[in-house]
């Protein structure tokens, strides 16, 4: 908790504005983001309806966590209101998942932690293609696939991520957005990041979920971001997005919504 605190402090110190783009692609980028933002900041009104009965849900179920815990787990057994409240993204990083999303082709995109499925919904309402949506805990993946059933391009894939992702890859030619939001460890960042990078391309866009969640996962973001394949990135404390368009001259922000 305290490298959290203290990487939110260097992140609050060095966290720029909109003068401070001077990438004129990435101006409009942001320019854009922020208004999409404020028309939608209340979200989508059927999503966040789930998420509403997930967060007053009584419920308790059996937790199976393949990934690096949580801050404010208590035991195996846990309410779903209470797991909402806590791992759910808030509406405007839902909103900005969404948002990038739409910047790709977004043909085959790639969910990595589907939680209650909140983000999948929103992505998948973007999605021309096939969603591929992976979540290690079974409980919470019946408690997801609750509401994503009704989306027909959505293909949950249960189980452990270090054994599913590279059987999903081996029948894809490429990817076009991928939010990585599962095991927040160095070690399966690296390997989903090394797993998943073969088959991005210039138009893809590639999100890193908690970059700043523990020393280790500020380590990957550091390394992944430094990768000769990424050409720009920008830093949303609670998210790292990374760019792999060749535009000339490298960006790397750090900006806030």
């Amino acid at each position: 908790m305290l490298f959290h605190l203290w990487e939110y402090f260097l992140y609050f110190l060095f966290k720029e504005d909109q003068h401070s783009i001077h990438s004129p692609h990435f101006f409009n980028l942001y320019q854009n983001l922020k208004s999409f933002l404020r028309i939608n900041r209340k979200g989508n009104r059927d999503i966040e309806q789930h998420r509403n009965k997930f967060l007053t849900s009584q419920e308790r179920i059996y937790r199976t966590d393949f990934g690096a815990g949580s801050r404010w787990s208590n035991g195996e057994q846990q309410q779903v209101a209470s797991i909402a409240k806590r791992a759910t993204t808030a509406v405007k990083f839902s909103l900005l998942y969404q948002y990038l999303c739409k910047l790709t082709p977004a043909n085959t995109v790639l969910d990595l932690g589907t939680s209650l499925g909140i983000n999948t919904a929103y992505l998948v309402s973007v999605t021309n293609g096939n969603l591929y949506s992976f979540e290690g805990d079974p409980a919470l993946e019946l408690l997801a696939h609750g509401h994503l059933i009704q989306y027909s391009n959505v293909n949950s894939i249960a189980g452990n991520l270090d054994k599913t992702l590279k059987k999903m890859l081996e029948d894809i030619k490429s990817v076009d957005f991928v939010l990585m939001d599962a095991n927040h460890r160095y070690q399966p960042t690296m390997h989903y990041f090394g797993l998943i990078a073969p088959k991005l391309h210039k138009g893809s866009i590639l999100v890193i979920a908690d970059i700043h969640w523990s020393k280790e996962m500020r380590k990957a973001w550091d390394e992944i971001k430094g990768m000769p394949s990424v050409t720009s990135s920008i830093d949303f404390f609670e998210c790292g997005v990374l760019f792999f368009n060749d535009l000339g001259i490298r960006n790397d922000y750090i900006l806030e919504i």
